[in-house]
């Protein structure tokens, strides 16, 4: 644990020590902080529906999903494709360390990063609580979704990374990876049957985080998206214990 530790934290910092984090961090936090006034000013108009929560409408929005697919490339574009193409991955794999302990540290490094970007959006909630009353369980459960969604995607991303040498590219196939993931819920459009509709409901995100922005505690998506997550980073595994991928 100790090593997985001192590698999480190696990780985390090299992305912090980046002037790209701040950029980042910046025009999201700024994006965000605009969708939470203008959601503000929704809820006011007496024309909407009273029984909608500032949760509902802030996780879930268009920007919302925007954030987070694209923010999974950035984040973890570089994990294995950059330390592959400078050789510095053969130093830290001769290291005394596992296999399993470095992509879980580049894993967690990159979600701890992408969990630091949201939780900084909780400041919204308490300015607002400030001047009206909040149900704080639809609040959590719309992060933890947003967690378990940072997780599931993250892991393809560092997938990706391991699969190429050029940032550019893990990034692009990251974002391809997690976009079939997130449309796949999209196709209970074109079902009829209720079974079949019903199947592809497990797996649609857009009714995850609808649930979950409610204060539904669903423990079904929960144990989708921890295998999802744990599925990328054994197939990361295998691919950087590949004798070819070494070579």
């Amino acid at each position: 644990m100790r090593n997985l530790w001192a590698l999480t934290l190696r990780e985390w910092k090299a992305f912090w020590y980046s002037p790209i984090a701040y950029v980042v961090g910046t025009v999201f936090l700024l994006l965000q902080g605009f969708v939470f006034w203008f959601l503000m000013n929704v809820l006011n108009d007496p024309r909407v529906d009273p029984s909608f929560n500032m949760s509902q409408l802030f996780f879930g929005t268009v920007w919302y999903w925007f954030s987070i697919l694209v923010m999974a490339p950035l984040l973890t574009m570089r994990t294995f494709s950059e330390e592959k193409r400078t050789g510095s991955i053969e130093i830290l794999l001769s290291a005394p360390v596992t296999e399993w302990q470095v992509v879980l540290s580049k894993f967690l490094g990159a979600w701890l990063s992408y969990c630091t970007f949201w939780l900084a959006t909780g400041i919204y909630f308490l300015v607002l609580r400030r001047y009206t009353p909040i149900d704080w369980a639809p609040v959590l459960t719309g992060y933890g979704c947003t967690a378990l969604l940072g997780a599931v995607f993250i892991a393809f991303g560092v997938w990706a990374s391991s699969l190429t040498r050029n940032q550019i590219i893990a990034g692009f196939v990251t974002f391809v990876l997690i976009l079939l993931l997130f449309s796949m819920g999209l196709l209970t459009i074109f079902l009829t049957g209720p079974e079949s509709k019903k199947a592809m409901q497990y797996i649609s995100m857009l009714d995850h985080i609808r649930d979950f922005s409610k204060g539904i505690l669903d423990t079904r998506p929960i144990v989708f998206y921890l295998s999802l997550t744990v599925a990328a980073l054994v197939l990361t595994i295998r691919t950087i214990a590949s004798p070819r991928w070494r070579s």
